[in-house]
């Protein structure tokens, strides 16, 4: 894999964990250690993120030390897994990580990337609930349209036979007809009434042919907008 390839690749790969912005020579150090993996750069790119995570970075913007710290680290852990092939080292070890270390991220649905914040208390006040559930369903929105049956096609070539399958928000369906994927919660806001929200608006749906499985899943086939 050329070093072309390999920048792009680490970049991607850094900002869908939050790191949207590295440094020239943090970016060359990691691509140098990369390319020595012939035919597993892709593993081994995730390993260097994976244990940068480990460092509790103070900012999203990847520096050379942070990178350079990581991957000596990892270097000296090879050696001695060559030298003594049959004894565990600290490295590979299970490792305990404090809760309230662990970075919090949350999505940017506008920037389109992962961001950094600071550690959330663990008493939330009245609107942590709600924030709560508009978190999990922008993580669940940026990982579907990141799957090629929900993201928007270049050109035609690529759609399925239903047609582009883009995910639409329901604001939007107002005053269009023919099929459109959407994307919500099905939630009761009134008794015997079930409405499909999102983040743009709701819509009351009629779930009467919807069959009910284990967990709450339904399978909403035949069901209809009111």
């Amino acid at each position: 894999m050329d070093t072309l390839t390999l920048r792009k690749k680490v970049q991607r790969k850094a900002k869908i964990r939050g790191l949207y912005s590295i440094k020239l020579e943090a970016l060359d150090e990691i691509v140098s250690f990369v390319s020595r993996s012939h035919g597993f750069e892709d593993e081994a790119i995730e390993f260097v993120l994976d244990n940068l995570h480990e460092e509790s970075l103070k900012s999203p913007i990847l520096d050379k030390d942070a990178v350079h710290r990581v991957i000596s680290i990892m270097v000296a852990a090879d050696k001695v897994g060559e030298e003594s092939p049959n004894t565990i080292t600290s490295t590979s070890a299970l490792c305990i990580i404090n809760a309230f270390d662990i970075p919090k991220f949350r999505y940017d649905p506008i920037k389109k990337i992962f961001l950094h914040t600071e550690n959330l208390p663990i008493h939330g006040d009245a609107s942590a609930k709600a924030a709560l559930y508009r978190d999990r369903f922008l993580l669940l929105s940026q990982r579907l349209s990141r799957d090629q049956h929900f993201s928007k096609p270049a050109f035609d070539i690529g759609m399925s036979h239903f047609g582009s399958c883009e995910i639409s928000p329901i604001q939007s369906l107002v005053g269009q007809t023919g099929r459109k994927w959407v994307m919500g919660v099905i939630s009761q806001m009134e008794d015997g009434h079930f409405y499909l929200e999102d983040l743009t608006a709701s819509v009351e749906i009629n779930l009467s042919s919807a069959i009910s499985f284990t967990g709450n899943f339904y399978d909403v086939e035949k069901s209809e907008l009111v």
